[in-house]
């Protein structure tokens, strides 16, 4: 029996974690990375799979504030699988928890969507001519993926929601926004002057969409990558949050019962 169907049917005991003291986003990435186990046992494929989102986001469409109200409200939820605690993983926080805990160097890179892999790179060092960003995209997907198997998780960015498309317990959210009001959001967040946060946006949008197309050959601005393709300006952070929650529950009643109807005929 797989994890998924254990979870359902022992949902009031070990298998769910109760909520407990309050952590810090940074604490609880850094617990998560910082475990052997991440790093060295294997995942079998009957295992955890999900829960998790993935969000992608148009600059300045506010992803890391609604991750951040997403992790604090999945705690307590008891509709939705929980075997930890809800943790965030994106460029920033994963890049303090290598620099404060000395993890391996390779992970440094983890969801820097700035980074554009190059065809060229792919082909060259396929050829033996050099290493180039292969490697690189290849080790990220890797432990996007094992993050993603592990449960319990918000992903922001790094084409997630491609890398992660297999697993049944999982939403796939893409923010979006009106330019002008993104701007003045990015703006508002990193204490930019609007300006500077016109130009950073355009920068960010283009690196993104460039990235997903190189690496995946995919376009990043297609709804039908997503489970759900939220306008921000007209919800708050904890209502577009609400949105994707709701979301994840119906996913995870849907495979509650495939489990049920599996067990059945067992």
């Amino acid at each position: 029996m797989g994890l998924h169907s254990a979870w359902w049917g022992v949902k009031c005991h070990s298998s769910f974690i109760p909520p407990m003291k309050t952590k810090s986003k940074f604490e609880l990435c850094s617990a998560f990375l910082r475990s052997s186990s991440f790093w060295h046992d294997e995942i079998a494929p009957d295992s955890v799979e999900g829960p998790v989102i993935t969000i992608s986001q148009a600059a300045g469409a506010r992803g890391n504030p609604i991750a951040d109200v997403l992790a604090g409200e999945l705690q307590g939820n008891r509709n939705i699988p929980r075997f930890r605690e809800w943790t965030i993983f994106n460029q920033s926080l994963v890049e303090r928890v290598i620099e404060e805990n000395n993890l391996p160097k390779s992970t440094v890179n983890f969801l820097a969507e700035d980074k554009r892999g190059r065809i060229a790179d792919y082909i060259g060092e396929a050829l033996g001519l050099h290493k180039g960003a292969y490697t690189g995209v290849v080790k990220t997907a890797e432990t996007i993926l094992r993050i993603a198997q592990s449960g319990n998780a918000v992903i922001v960015g790094r084409g997630g929601n491609f890398i992660t498309r297999k697993i049944e317990m999982a939403v796939h959210v893409r923010l979006v926004g009106a330019l002008d009001t993104r701007i003045k959001s990015f703006a508002r967040i990193y204490g930019v002057t609007p300006a500077e946060a016109e130009k950073e946006v355009a920068r960010r949008d283009r690196a993104r969409r460039d990235y997903i197309q190189e690496n995946f050959v995919e376009d990043i601005n297609d709804p039908c990558h997503y489970d759900l393709v939220i306008n921000t300006d007209n919800f708050s952070d904890a209502a577009a949050a609400r949105l994707i929650i709701a979301a994840l529950e119906e996913k995870a009643s849907l495979v509650r019962t495939s489990a049920e109807g599996t067990s059945m005929r067992v």
